[in-house]
């Protein structure tokens, strides 16, 4: 049955049952790194709007960091501070003067009045320019002509000159090179072989050219560069007769223009 009314037990203070506050949570993650994604203080950066995108430990803000230091959470407080207040004492300042300018070092003279000035003609009488230059040309100098030049008096006269001396001293040794290069290839000459010399090859070349130009005659003599001409089968061989002829002399020429060539000794 409910107990109504008052009891004696109510008399009796309740017993306070304490409950045990649980540890302060902390986080394992450093706790001024930025969070993920944050756009806090990203205005007027370099950065994309957001920062720590990936979500890194590390807080690298690099050439421009994300949070600056003179930032504010909201608008920035200008309210003057009620701790600085105007005191008793002032600092003393001292009286005002008026200000001198500084004289210069020493004064410039003054400026010549008008009646001072030379009086000058307003237009200056004309000039006589041919008195002018007949005076000019009685009271002149005539020039005197350059002394001459004694050639035979010079430090270089009579002795050849430097350059000259060098033309012939690289002409000599071009000449040595060459006899020098004939006689290495006389003495690599084949066996039974020895090198043509200049002279017995300019000879060959002239009689080839001698017997080029009577053959030449010849084939221009007759009667062979016209088509028509050619009815018969000995004008026909006589033409290309003349024309091999040609033919192989040129050839002759061209292999005696070699700068070596190697023969029998007995020829």
């Amino acid at each position: 049955m409910a107990r109504m009314g008052e009891s004696i037990y109510d008399l009796i203070p309740p017993v306070m049952q304490v409950r045990e506050k649980d540890p302060m949570y902390q986080s394992k993650f450093p706790k001024d790194l930025v969070p993920t994604a944050s756009t806090f203080g990203m205005h007027n950066t370099s950065k994309p709007g957001v920062k720590n995108v990936g979500g890194a430990l590390a807080d690298y803000d690099g050439p421009h960091p994300a949070r600056k230091p003179h930032a504010t959470f909201g608008k920035p407080d200008y309210r003057p501070d009620p701790t600085n207040i105007l005191r008793k004492t002032k600092p003393e300042l001292p009286e005002p003067k008026a200000f001198e300018y500084p004289l210069p070092v020493g004064r410039r003279p003054s400026l010549p009045k008008a009646e001072e000035l030379p009086k000058k003609p307003l237009h200056p009488p004309p000039k006589n320019f041919v008195q002018a230059n007949a005076v000019e040309n009685i009271l002149s100098q005539p020039k005197k002509p350059p002394p001459p030049v004694d050639w035979k008096k010079k430090p270089s006269f009579g002795k050849i000159p430097q350059y000259l001396v060098n033309i012939k001293k690289e002409i000599q040794d071009e000449y040595e090179y060459m006899r020098a290069m004939a006689e290495a290839q006389a003495s690599a000459a084949p066996e039974g072989m020895r090198l043509m010399g200049n002279e017995e090859k300019d000879a060959l070349i002239l009689d080839l050219k001698k017997k080029w130009d009577a053959v030449n005659a010849e084939y221009q003599k007759t009667s062979t560069l016209s088509l028509a001409s050619l009815d018969t089968i000995g004008k026909i061989k006589r033409k290309e007769q003349y024309e091999a002829q040609l033919a192989q002399i040129e050839k002759d020429i061209e292999k005696l223009s070699k700068p070596v060539i190697w023969i029998h000794k007995d020829d």
